[in-house]
């Protein structure tokens, strides 16, 4: 085992294979004298001396076996040693990059929470930003809706002083008008009043005017007396022409009553009226025979 691995060994280097070679090959040189040497002159020595050197190449390669197996097991020293040292190295360099990955993922994490409170400020930032313009733009707005209900609330006291005096006006303009008007209507009255009894006196006039050209044209019946009286309605053209005589609340006298017609009738044309205003179609009458 110890000389397949010692092959194994010395198969993995090169130079010492060579080496190892060459040992042979000179070892096999010098045997080979050794026995032609030993052939001529000594045969017995020459035994005796070939033996002692197949004793020394045996003692080398074990010694060189021996030495390769030192070198071997201070190579795997070396290389567990240089493991070591390189895990250990690994490991510090691991722990030194996971501190770091450490350290790198809080500086991160101080980065994203100083971001984040950065973010966060400017958002209350603009928050405060917005609720003082949004206070700014109330308080504008409010003043001027105040300004506008002040000026409004000014503009209607305006109006209302300016209708309370245009109402004043119309008032007291009214109240001149209705002055105005009573005075009129009072003078208006006045002047019907004089002008409906000019009228009245000149009707009565004018009806006395044909009572009394009746009565001249009337004939006293045998039957009549002075208490005799009788209601006349004569309807006439414009002209006086008489159209129509009826007669009301008379006595039950035929004779009386046909006498009043034909005086009516005979009267024809009628007087003319004093006035035109006084003129009526229907002239009503009492008829007495005093008159």
């Amino acid at each position: 085992m110890i000389s397949s691995e010692l092959f194994n060994e010395i198969k993995g280097r090169p130079v010492v294979l060579a080496a190892v070679v060459a040992l042979h090959i000179v070892l096999i040189a010098l045997l080979s004298l050794n026995l032609s040497s030993s052939e001529v002159h000594r045969p017995a020595s020459t035994t005796k001396k070939t033996v002692k050197a197949v004793v020394i190449d045996s003692a080398q390669i074990e010694a060189e076996a021996k030495k390769l197996k030192q070198i071997k097991e201070d190579k795997k020293k070396k290389e567990l040693d240089l493991q070591k040292k390189l895990k250990l190295e690994q490991d510090k360099a691991k722990k030194k990059l996971a501190a770091e990955k450490k350290r790198l993922e809080d500086i991160k994490k101080k980065q994203a929470a100083e971001k984040k409170r950065l973010a966060d400020l400017k958002k209350k930032n603009l928050a405060e930003k917005k609720r003082i313009e949004e206070e700014n733009k109330k308080a504008e707005a409010d003043r001027k809706k105040a300004e506008q209900e002040k000026r409004q609330q000014q503009e209607l006291e305006a109006k209302r002083q300016l209708e309370e005096e245009n109402r004043r006006k119309a008032e007291a303009a009214e109240l001149q008008r209705k002055l105005a008007d009573e005075e009129r209507m009072e003078e208006e009255a006045r002047q019907a009043k004089e002008k409906n009894a000019r009228l009245q006196s000149l009707r009565a006039q004018y009806v006395r005017l044909i009572e009394q050209k009746v009565a001249r044209n009337w004939l006293r019946p045998a039957t009549s007396t002075s208490s005799m009286t009788c209601e006349v309605i004569v309807t006439q053209t414009s002209l006086g022409d008489v159209i129509d005589v009826s007669l009301r609340k008379c006595v039950n006298d035929m004779a009386f009553q046909r006498s009043i017609e034909r005086a009516v009738r005979k009267a024809s044309p009628l007087p003319p009226p004093p006035n035109p205003e006084v003129f009526d179609r229907e002239i009503h009458f009492t008829f007495r025979p005093s008159n």
